[in-house]
């Protein structure tokens, strides 16, 4: 039985969510601000904790930046649920400081529940993934099993055909072809549909200094980390040129660039290449700095666009693939939607 906690300041909003999700079969813990939270959390070790944003004592964005840097509670996933705090600005901020999603009140209590469901079973697949990829930094040669292990996890059918064989993600082939399938869909029925594509730099380099082992263990690290971040009907997917690409269906313009914008914060706070990692190559590291920070860009698109008309799915991956270029020509760690000004 998962264990929840939930801080909030109103009293009736708390028995309401309590009610919620004791139906749901979680066990339940309550807090009334954000102090009592943190205590709360670091004494029990709850699986998912929720966090209204307006609290007495400590706010919610205090609240999680304090659970956040502590050891016993960093690994915890957090969810803001709040009514004060609705702009974008305030959701990025809450993103940053590493919730793992921003629900506004007033709220569906199935879709609420079927969100932090899909949280803890993404954290799951993490934590085992983490432990796995802790072994690899002792020896190179585990990289490549590990990526053995990755591809025999995420084989759906025993055709590997539309399997990247370095990730076990969706490869470009396989992308294109949902792609397409998404593409009609929303064209059929109306409905909104969002491409990101995300690039990086310097791997290049990674794999001249360090080896391209050592290349492949950052591109899975990224791939781990998308996986964690991308919501159950999203379509991941990477091409051999080092491109991650993400389908979104039913995602409007706004909530694609909010979701690309979540990624990008995610992704640039990584340190791909760790000291542990360093010591098992041997590299002298004054000369580390200039690979332990990949620049990220990212270039996002929803069908329809406003006053053109794409006719297919490759129209719409080259506006994605424009709005990335047009990023990387801004700089490095930035997200650019097609058709809105940067």
């Amino acid at each position: 039985m998962p264990k929840v906690l939930i801080a909030d300041d109103n009293e009736e909003m708390l028995k309401t969510l309590e009610q919620i999700f004791s139906f749901y079969q979680y066990e339940v813990i309550s807090a009334l601000d954000g102090q009592q939270a943190i205590e709360v959390a670091e004494k029990n070790s709850p699986d998912l904790i929720i966090l209204d944003g307006m609290m007495p004592v400590l706010d919610g964005f205090e609240t999680c930046k304090i659970l956040k840097n502590r050891g016993k509670t960093k690994d915890i996933p957090i969810v803001f649920l709040t009514a004060n705090y609705i702009e974008v600005k305030d959701r990025i901020a809450g993103f940053e400081l590493g919730a793992d999603d921003y629900i506004l009140k007033p709220f569906n209590s199935k879709e609420l529940v079927a969100r932090c469901q899909a949280i803890l079973r993404r954290h799951d697949m993490m934590k085992h993934l983490r432990v796995q990829n802790e072994t690899l930094v002792h020896q190179n040669k585990a990289i490549q099993d590990e990526i053995h292990s990755l591809i025999e996890r995420s084989k759906i059918t025993d055709d590997t055909t539309f399997l990247d064989q370095v990730t076990g993600l969706y490869n470009f082939t396989f992308l294109k072809k949902r792609l397409k399938e998404e593409f009609l869909r929303a064209q059929r029925y109306h409905t909104d549909l969002t491409l990101v594509v995300i690039g990086f730099r310097n791997l290049e380099k990674i794999n001249e200094h360090f080896g391209s082992q050592i290349g492949n263990y950052v591109i899975m690290k990224m791939a781990n980390t998308l996986l964690n971040k991308t919501r159950a009907s999203d379509v991941l997917a990477r091409s051999e040129n080092d491109r991650f690409y993400i389908i979104l269906p039913q995602t409007d313009q706004q909530g694609g660039y909010f979701e690309a914008e979540r990624i990008r914060v995610t992704l640039c706070g990584i340190d791909y290449i760790d000291d542990e990692l360093l010591n098992t190559i041997k590299y002298p590291k004054r000369k580390i700095s200039e690979f332990k920070i990949l620049g990220i860009n990212l270039g996002v698109v929803t069908y329809p666009v406003e006053n053109e008309d794409i006719k297919d799915e490759m129209e719409l991956l080259g506006r994605a693939e424009e709005s990335l270029k047009k990023s990387r020509t801004i700089g490095e760690n930035i997200t650019v939607a097609y058709g809105k000004e940067s």
